[in-house]
């Protein structure tokens, strides 16, 4: 049935509307709608944070929940994803050629303890470990992290010779920054939990990176020619020392031919002497006939000069010595 209304001139006629027949559908839309309001669900890398009245209340594991509508509000978050935050530079396309940009001197540049600049720069790996600490301990958790990061990094850095920290100290820089990194979170509960500190690069800064270039290849060309002054030096020596070897050999050899040789003579002498005293007449005549034999051994003629008569040959005697007076004797003792 409809109601007609009157508007001046104008007459409007309206439907009646029967709320009786819409009032079951309004109600099953509101169950519809809380029961929506009242279901949520976690994926598997996340965390639900539920807050009752707008005060913390439970973590939620991956899954599906309910929640009192209006009551409850749910903030997820990311408990397995691998956050990085990059110092020095920043990835603009990531991918087989990831490309950089590198324009961020004033995160890179860092003083070392000899007053040089190392442009150093290095990314940061992280989780939440903690959803709770995360959502409302700190307000601004990467800032946080940033500001950390650069702290201890310009520390250990500050600590270190320029020379360490541009050829040997990269290992040592990202895990003693990590240790520090983490220390420091852990002080103010954030529920980070840091995964990797890396180095992505610790070169001089552009602007003087020709000069060191040039200081590293005369450092370069100075430890070669030490090493080869050093190669040329041991071999000099390992000769020296292997002549002085040879000269020593040389002289211990001759001394004991030398003191053999004496002693050998003093032998002999000691038996002459024995034999001289045992008969100093037979000893007297056995010297006289070997120094004959000795100075005689190559004459094949004697002969007795007599100034009255001259030379006269003694040919039986000749005869006899056929190859020297050493033979003659010989005879001589075997007629005896």
């Amino acid at each position: 049935m409809n109601k007609k209304y009157q508007f001046g001139d104008v007459e409007v006629e309206v439907p009646e509307f029967d709320f009786k027949k819409v009032l079951p559908a309004f109600f099953f839309a509101i169950i519809i709608f809380l029961v929506y309001l009242s279901v949520y669900s976690v994926k598997a890398d996340e965390q639900g944070v539920l807050l009752r009245f707008g005060k913390f209340s439970s973590i939620s594991p991956p899954g599906l929940h309910f929640k009192i509508p209006v009551a409850d509000e749910v903030y997820k978050v990311k408990t397995s994803k691998q956050f990085v935050e990059e110092f020095g530079f920043r990835t603009i396309e990531a991918g087989k050629k990831t490309r950089f940009s590198n324009t961020y001197e004033g995160e890179s540049w860092t003083l070392t303890n000899d007053l040089s600049v190392a442009e150093v720069k290095w990314q940061v790996q992280y989780i939440i470990s903690n959803p709770k600490d995360y959502m409302f301990n700190v307000k601004n958790v990467e800032s946080t992290i940033r500001d950390i990061s650069e702290s201890v990094m310009r520390k250990i850095i500050g600590s270190l010779m320029f020379d360490k920290v541009i050829k040997e100290g990269r290992q040592m820089i990202s895990q003693d920054a990590k240790y520090l990194m983490q220390e420091k979170l852990d002080i103010l509960e954030t529920g980070i939990m840091v995964k990797m500190v890396q180095l992505q690069s610790v070169v001089p800064p552009s602007t003087v990176m020709d000069a060191y270039n040039q200081v590293a290849r005369a450092l370069q060309n100075m430890e070669k020619m030490i090493n080869q002054a050093e190669r040329d030096s041991s071999l000099k020596l390992t000769e020296a020392r292997g002549e002085a070897l040879k000269i020593r050999n040389q002289a211990l050899g001759y001394k004991y031919r030398t003191i053999q040789k004496a002693e050998g003579e003093t032998k002999k002498f000691l038996k002459v002497y024995d034999s001289y005293l045992l008969d100093k007449k037979v000893f007297i005549t056995t010297k006289m006939i070997e120094t004959m034999t000795t100075i005689y051994s190559n004459v094949n003629q004697l002969n007795f000069v007599d100034p009255s008569i001259g030379a006269v040959p003694l040919l039986g005697l000749n005869q006899s010595l056929g190859n020297g007076f050493e033979n003659f004797i010989k005879e001589k003792n075997k007629s005896r």
